[in-house]
């Protein structure tokens, strides 16, 4: 099974990679937005769908920006001369491949988050994140500020987060010790995700048997 994981490679990445990373970047996503939202509330929170500390569109997210933009970062730098400019003033060096990552990582996550959101709503009825109260947003599920900032988290993903955390970790880490690593974190993963379905249905028919009896107390008040 590791020989299998190794050998599978997708656009020259091994998908023992691939599922290393995710796993990485599901539980930073959680220490991030857990972290900001319990200093927020000056008190522990749990931020997302799981129970575990794992936040799967932070792990779809990043490990999206690292395969789907990271050759981007290869690109070589534009140079644009002008003439007539003072000598040493006349070339100018423009990396455009950050900008290319940015609207990439903007583009990636505003699918990712509408999809998501769309798919929760109407799966359990709730909603994990509203941006309503934000200018320029979607029916609430996307908005501008916060797909620049995963714009910007891409950028830092693909040139920060991903060589310092994800590839250092996969290059030191034993390819045995990572594919024990594997197979109890997903395990644990999809166990987690069939309690976390179960308690989100559950809390979705007490919703629903809640507003059929407002409905009902509603129905009889007019009666009377």
């Amino acid at each position: 099974m590791l020989e299998f994981l190794t050998n599978l490679k997708v656009f020259g990445i091994e998908i023992y990679e691939v599922l290393i990373w995710f796993l990485i970047y599901g539980v930073i996503g959680w220490i991030f937005e857990s972290g900001l939202r319990s200093a927020a509330d000056k008190k522990f929170v749990n931020r997302g769908f799981l129970y575990g500390p794992f936040i799967p569109i932070y792990a779809f997210g990043i490990t999206g920006f690292v395969f789907l933009l990271n050759p981007l970062y290869t690109l070589e730098p534009l140079e644009v001369t002008f003439i007539g400019l003072p000598q040493g003033h006349q070339t100018i060096t423009i990396e455009y491949k950050y900008y290319l990552i940015m609207i990439g990582g903007m583009i990636i996550s505003s699918i990712l988050e509408y999809v998501v959101s769309f798919s929760m709503e109407k799966l359990f009825n709730q909603r994990w994140w509203d941006y309503t109260p934000y200018k320029y947003n979607t029916k609430g599920r996307v908005c501008f500020s916060i797909t620049f900032c995963w714009g910007a988290l891409s950028v830092a993903a693909v040139h920060f987060i991903h060589p310092l955390i994800g590839k250092n970790i996969t290059d030191w880490l034993p390819k045995k010790v990572g594919f024990i690593i594997i197979l109890v974190g997903y395990s644990i993963l999809f166990i987690d995700i069939i309690l976390s379905n179960i308690s989100a249905t559950k809390k979705k028919k007490q919703m629903q048997a809640e507003a059929e009896k407002s409905g009902e107390a509603d129905a009889e008040k007019e009666g009377v």
